[in-house]
């Protein structure tokens, strides 16, 4: 007589089998954080290597001057933020995509530059992800940092928040205190902070410097902020204020520059012909 044998796995067994899986998970889950984080940094060093390049090709034309240095044709004037001295190269038609200038796990733009000559439509705020040391040149000796990872303070050196690694806001690191820092010779490289929380600048080195105050050689530089959603310097546009920073914020705003549309509180003086504080007259054959 045959007897029936029962294939179903016993409650031992199922919850063996549940707690390796949970074990082989709860390696991989790390593991797959670390693959990706280090192929977000390894797009981020490319993007930040090209813009450097495009910087370098702008100055060969330009008395070895960066774009920050250079009246824009287009403006009028000379870049406030990084927002402004990448977008010349745009305008310059040496970058025609604006994604390089995005990073992975960061701030990334939706790639609408909008029309020649201005090309008013690239670059908006929240679509550029990097920083940049104002007053330099192609001739400015090679360590000197020029191109880095928006940061929260712009003091020199700047500072990042490790506290909000990993996350999408201003002046973020990567998770481990880490940031992106391209130097004027071209080479990029992800380097550690000196501290894993609160604000944190580069490792001091033997004798009290840095790699960005041995660069400049004790020299405190400019630092050009990525404009983030109408804010910069890791907060609101108006941080410009601050000591060491640049008057003033948007145009016709509290601290900006003065004006803002024609004919509205603190603009240009009149508005359209024949309305309040507009120029004498109307239109033609109008009161």
């Amino acid at each position: 007589m045959k007897t029936t044998r029962n294939n179903a796995f016993t409650l031992i067994e199922l919850l063996v089998v549940i707690t390796i899986i949970a074990i082989l998970a709860s390696l991989a889950v790390p593991a797959y954080s670390g693959i990706q984080k280090m192929g977000n940094q390894s797009k981020g060093i490319n993007n930040c290597k090209q813009i450097i390049l495009s910087l370098k090709q702008f100055s060969k034309d330009n008395n070895s001057q960066y774009t920050d240095s250079v009246t824009n044709s287009q403006t009028g004037g000379i870049a406030a933020t990084a927002n402004d001295a990448f977008r010349f190269l745009i305008q310059e038609q040496i970058v025609a995509d604006e994604r390089i200038f995005g990073c992975p796990a960061g701030y990334n733009p939706d790639g609408n530059i909008g029309v020649a000559p201005g090309f008013g439509m690239a670059l908006t705020p929240g679509e550029n992800h990097w920083a940049m040391t104002a007053g330099q040149t192609d001739a400015t000796q090679g360590n000197m940092p020029l191109v880095y990872e928006n940061s929260a303070t712009y003091g020199w050196p700047p500072q990042w928040n490790a506290d909000i690694a990993g996350q999408i806001k201003p002046g973020r690191t990567w998770p481990g205190a880490e940031v992106i820092i391209g130097r004027n010779d071209g080479s990029v490289q992800v380097e550690k902070l000196n501290g894993k929380r609160g604000t944190v600048g580069p490792k001091v080195m033997a004798g009290g410097m840095d790699s960005f105050t041995q660069a400049s050689q004790g020299a405190p530089q400019r630092v050009l902020p990525a404009v983030i959603a109408g804010a910069a310097m890791g907060g609101s546009y108006n941080n410009m204020q601050q000591p060491g920073g640049l008057p003033g914020g948007l145009p016709g705003q509290p601290g900006g520059l003065p004006g803002g549309l024609p004919g509205q509180p603190g603009g240009l003086p009149g508005g359209l012909p024949g309305q309040p504080g507009g120029l004498p007259g109307g239109l033609p054959g109008q009161p």
